[in-house]
C-alpha cells in the first residue's frame, strides 16, 4: 500500500528502523524499502541522499525522542524516588532490544555517528539520570555511599542483558515489567527485615 506523500519520510524511517534492527544495517538495500513500500527508488532518494542519512535520521529521530523524555522527568517537581522511577519506564519501553541492535549496527557501520550517539548518552542521558541521584542523596531519598554513576551504569547494564527477546520469552516478562523488577532490586535489596537482621 502506498503511503500518502505526506507520511512517505516517516514510512521509510519507521520501516528503515525494523529492517535495520531485524537484518542489519548493510543487508538491506533501498531497493528493497521502497518496493515495500510501494514507492520508487528515485522517490527515496529524493526524501534521502544515502542509506546512511535514513540511519542518521533513524537514529536521531530516537535520540531526540529519548532527550525530550529524559528532560521532561528532570524538570518534574517530584522526588528523586518518583524521577528515577520514571527514567525506568523509559528504559523499559524506549530501550528495547531493537534499540540495541540499531546502535550496534551504528557503531559497527558508521562509528562517526555512533560517536555523537555515544555522546548525547553520556553527556545528556546519563548525566541527567545521575544529577537526579545527587539530587535524592541531598534531600535524604537516596543514600550517600551509593555513586551515580556506578548506580546508572550498572542499571542501563543488568536492564539491557534482561531486555533480550529470548530471555522475555522463556521468562515470561514483559519490556516494562524488567526494568521495574530490576529498579525494585536495585533500591530495595532482595533481603526481607529478617534477612537484614541475620
Amino acid at each position: 500500500m502506498v503511503p500518502h506523500p505526506d507520511n512517505v519520510r516517516q514510512a521509510v524511517l519507521e520501516l528503515s528502523y525494523e529492517k535495520f534492527a531485524q537484518h542489519g544495517f548493510k543487508k538491506v538495500t533501498i531497493d528493497e524499502i521502497a518496493t515495500e513500500l510501494g514507492i520508487s527508488k528515485k522517490t527515496v532518494y529524493k526524501l534521502f541522499p544515502s542509506k546512511e542519512e535514513i540511519l542518521r535520521e533513524v537514529v536521531f529521530n530516537k535520540m531526540t525522542t529519548l532527550v525530550e523524555a529524559f528532560e521532561k522527568i528532570q524538570s518534574l517537581k517530584d522526588s528523586s524516588v518518583d524521577k528515577v522511577q520514571a527514567i525506568s519506564q523509559i528504559v523499559g519501553t524506549q530501550i528495547d532490544e531493537r534499540w540495541q541492535r540499531i546502535l550496534i549496527e551504528v557503531r559497527l557501520n558508521a562509528p562517526a555517528l555512533f560517536k555523537e550517539v555515544d555522546g548525547i548518552i553520556q553527556h545528556r542521558l546519563a548525566l541527567g539520570w545521575q544529577k537526579i541521584i545527587i539530587e535524592g542523596q541531598k534531600n535524604g531519598w537516596i543514600r550517600k555511599d551509593i555513586d551515580p554513576v556506578v548506580f546508572t551504569t550498572a542499571y542501563v547494564g543488568v536492564v539491557r542483558e534482561l531486555m533480550k527477546s529470548d530471555f522475555l520469552t522463556k521468562h515470561a516478562l514483559s519490556e516494562s515489567e524488567v526494568p521495574k523488577q530490576v529498579l525494585k532490586m536495585f533500591t530495595e535489596g532482595i533481603l526481607t527485615e529478617k534477612g537484614r537482621k541475620r
